[in-house]
């Protein structure tokens, strides 16, 4: 029995290097395509960005000490310190309209119709005399020019800037000595105004800004922008980390289980085979052919038979304390491999030698008696309405053309397997109208019971378990239940669903089978009542 207080939550494991690279392979797609498209999209951007190209002179600040080398007192205001001189620089360079037009001037013949605002930047370190004046242009020539024009320009405004300082200076000390009289220009005081008229006329033509060119702007061989390479590497770098992430937010959101870890997790159960998805869906062709490379061994791979060995071979840990003479094969959904698992189960279990009778209990989609190339005229609803007897509608099954001899014989199971009559099944019979009145009745428990004793292994197909309720009405008469399971399909809120209703019946479970892994239909869809679906090695 399943433990219906067990808690999933508290089995969820932390998800391992093996879990990421599932994802990223199962997911591969999504990353693939968010690269494709960031790397696109920074390419044209890239390619539809007008190239710009920028250029920058270097200016270096000097301290101004020629007061003191010429007369040894300092003057004039322009004495700041350091940091606020060169803030005062910047700021003149960026914002002062007279600069600006000095440039516009200097440049009017040779680039007449440009416009130089916001095309320039200055900057600076701090703690450094280094100023940088950046100009930004569509020629290369242009930024250049305009750069040097700039710090040409400007080194011009600081020179004149001092020198006004200085000349200011000058014509206060002549205005004192205007006001002079004549006897008093002989004295001492007229003296000394005379010498610092003479040292400040020297200072005013020695004064050079502060400020020198460091180094001239050369045109840029290449643009700035847009940088195609780099943009294309870290379009490259975006776009893989955004591609894992769309794959993870993709995988958390996505319920399906894909793996046997997780289903064993979900389901409370351990995985007694894992069957590998082969063929397609089964096709209705004519009447007495079977499926395509799904039911049986005839056209499956050694992988396909191996798997259903390894599921024979689990059951007989299960035969111990407690018989298990029946079994019923059920799913939650259609499509997830129950009537294909039935079916290949029996066969491998009559290779054995062991006597298999397969009892279909779908009434309302059965698929057996065409896999198996059967007469559906008569049947469990026959027998169940008394129409006729239980021997007469158990039908012998024709083991030579579902299993090829070279298999046989590399098994040591040669010869004619249809002679060994070990493997019959009692088909659905016509579709009755009231399948779970039948179902439920004493009448399919007696059934049950009396065809137990013909054989070895009953194995009882049964509708899944979601749609409707015949399963957990059949599964009290036999001894045992296996739940089938398709990756990447069955989803993990079905199996808890499933699990729940198996536990509430007080049904004993051995395991699940795990099917194929092919993508099909939607949840509510095959939900639905009177359920619709396609066969194929986990599509029933």
């Amino acid at each position: 029995m399943i433990d219906p207080e067990r808690n999933i939550d508290s089995q969820e494991s932390t998800a391992g290097l093996e879990d990421y690279i599932r994802i990223a392979r199962d997911r591969a797609w999504v990353i693939v395509l968010s690269v494709v498209v960031v790397v696109l999209a920074a390419l044209a951007v890239s390619l539809t960005t007008t190239p710009l190209y920028s250029a920058s002179a270097g200016l270096s600040y000097r301290t101004n000490d020629l007061a003191a080398q010429v007369s040894g007192y300092g003057l004039y205001v322009y004495d700041y310190e350091r940091d606020r001189t060169i803030e005062s620089a910047v700021a003149a360079i960026t914002s002062d309209t007279v600069l600006a037009e000095a440039v516009r001037m200097r440049l009017a013949t040779q680039y007449p119709d440009s416009d130089y605002s916001g095309s320039v930047s200055v900057g600076t370190t701090e703690g450094s005399d280094l100023v940088t004046i950046s100009a930004v242009s569509t020629d290369p020539n242009e930024a250049a020019a305009v750069a040097n024009a700039y710090a040409e320009e400007f080194i011009i405004y600081r020179r004149n800037a001092d020198r006004e300082a200085v000349a200011a200076a000058r014509e206060a000390v002549r205005d004192q000595l205007s006001l002079l009289t004549p006897e008093q220009l002989e004295s001492g005081y007229a003296l000394m105004l005379q010498e610092k008229d003479e040292t400040l006329r020297i200072l005013e033509t020695m004064q050079d800004g502060r400020f020198a060119m460091l180094n001239s702007a050369v045109a840029p061989v290449r643009p700035f922008t847009p940088q195609t390479r780099r943009n294309l590497v870290l379009a490259l770098v975006v776009g893989l980390v955004l591609g894992a992430g769309l794959a993870f937010l993709i995988e958390y959101l996505d319920k399906r289980v894909k793996d046997e870890k997780t289903l064993e997790r979900v389901t409370g159960l351990p995985v007694l085979a894992s069957v590998p998805a082969v063929g397609g869906k089964w096709k209705d062709t004519k009447r007495g052919t079977r499926s395509n490379g799904v039911v049986g061994f005839e056209g499956s791979s050694s992988l396909l038979l191996e798997s259903f060995r390894t599921l024979r071979s689990s059951l007989q840990y299960f035969d111990v304390d407690r018989t298990l003479n029946s079994i019923v094969i059920t799913s939650g959904l259609p499509q997830e491999g129950k009537s294909v698992t039935t079916v290949n189960l029996a066969v491998s279990l009559a290779l054995s030698g062991h006597r298999v009778v397969i009892l279909e209990a779908d009434l309302r989609r059965p698929m057996m008696h065409q896999y198996l190339s059967l007469d559906n005229e008569a049947g469990l609803s026959t027998v169940l309405a008394a129409k006729t007897t239980l021997g007469k509608a158990t039908q012998l099954v024709q083991m030579d053309v579902l299993v090829p001899a070279k298999e046989r014989i590399e098994k040591d199971e040669g010869g004619s397997l249809s002679l060994r009559k070990n493997l019959y099944c009692l088909p659905s019979g016509p579709l009755p109208p009231n399948p779970a009145e039948l179902l439920g009745s004493a009448k399919m428990g007696q059934i049950i019971h009396d065809l137990k004793k013909t054989c070895d292994y009953l194995l009882i197909d049964t509708p899944p378990v979601l749609p409707v309720s015949d399963s957990l009405l059949i599964a009290p008469h036999a001894d045992a239940v296996i739940l089938t399971a398709r990756l990447y399909s069955s989803t993990r809120g079905e199996l808890e669903e499933v699990r729940s209703l198996l536990s509430r019946a007080g049904v004993r479970v051995l395991g699940v089978v795990a099917g194929g892994i092919k993508k099909k239909r939607g949840y509510y869809y095959r939900r639905g009542y009177g359920y619709g679906y396609d066969y194929g090695y986990g599509d029933h």
